[in-house]
């Protein structure tokens, strides 16, 4: 009896799983969509291929949950930092257990996956924000985390400085500010020039070759091509030049970003 319960289940579920798929009906050349429901939220829906259907939520935790009925993990642990600085004074014997930096850790790399799909259509904001969160929790870990612990979130502290420059630049170039897009650009080259060298002082030899060889000298491109933007005179035909390559640009960022995400998808089923 119990045998066959399990079969009926089963069936169920399959057969919701075919019903949604075949509302979809895969777009090979849209395949993301941004959907609003009824609590206001959007919901980022990718289906990469026939097969696959990943949905994202576009503001708090990434798969829509809420702990301790807060928007994140993050949110809870900083009231958890409050808290403790009210009844102490002082932060100084503030602490986490291991696991609960894990929880964050995991956390800030669903985050990451999310930020990695918003740079793909182009959402700003969404990028600057995940990345702010993100770089706030390895700060947060780099002060009150064992070392140990702490590295294996900040030894990816460059590119979370890259992807939160570039979106700062891409936010003011939006405003058609480039002079402001450079500054923030800059200020990104500084930034990541300094974790290279605590990486450097503190003995971490492959994760600042990593960090200079790729973070460091995409942002050195990124001001390269911001320069030659700011030479470049208008015209008609380079106008519309400029939106086909627009147009190609995020096709092939969908394309990008789809291929990375099947990848982020099989190493959680691994």
């Amino acid at each position: 009896m119990e045998a066959n319960d399990s079969i009926q289940r089963n069936t169920r579920w399959v057969q919701a799983l075919d019903r949604i798929l075949e509302m979809l009906n895969l777009d090979v050349e849209h395949p993301i969509w941004v959907l609003e429901i009824e609590d206001g939220r959007e919901v980022i829906v990718v289906q990469p291929n026939a097969f696959t259907v990943s949905r994202v939520y576009a503001t708090g935790r990434p798969d829509g949950l809420r702990p301790h009925g807060l928007d994140s993990y993050y949110d809870y642990f900083r009231g958890k930092l409050e808290e403790h600085e009210e009844q102490h004074g002082s932060l100084d014997s503030f602490e986490l257990a291991n696991d609960e930096w894990e929880t964050l850790f995991d956390e800030s790399f669903h985050r990451y996956t999310r930020y990695l799909l918003f740079a793909g259509i182009k959402r700003w904001e969404d990028v600057q924000r995940d990345t702010d969160t993100n770089l706030a929790v390895t700060n947060l870990a780099r002060e009150y985390a064992p070392a140990e612990v702490a590295w294996q979130s900040y030894q990816y502290k460059g590119y979370m400085l890259m992807m939160n420059s570039i979106a700062k630049a891409e936010l003011s170039l939006q405003q058609d500010d480039a002079a402001t897009a450079l500054q923030q650009i800059d200020a990104g080259i500084q930034q990541i020039g300094e974790f290279c060298g605590e990486c450097l002082r503190e003995e971490h030899g492959e994760a600042e070759n990593i960090t200079r060889e790729r973070y460091l000298n995409n942002l050195i491109e990124f001001r390269s091509d911001l320069e030659a933007l700011g030479t470049e005179t208008d015209g008609a035909d380079s106008d519309e030049t400029d939106v086909d390559s627009e147009e190609s640009d995020v096709d092939s960022d969908e394309a990008d970003i789809l291929a990375e995400l099947e990848r982020l998808l099989n190493e959680d089923e691994e």
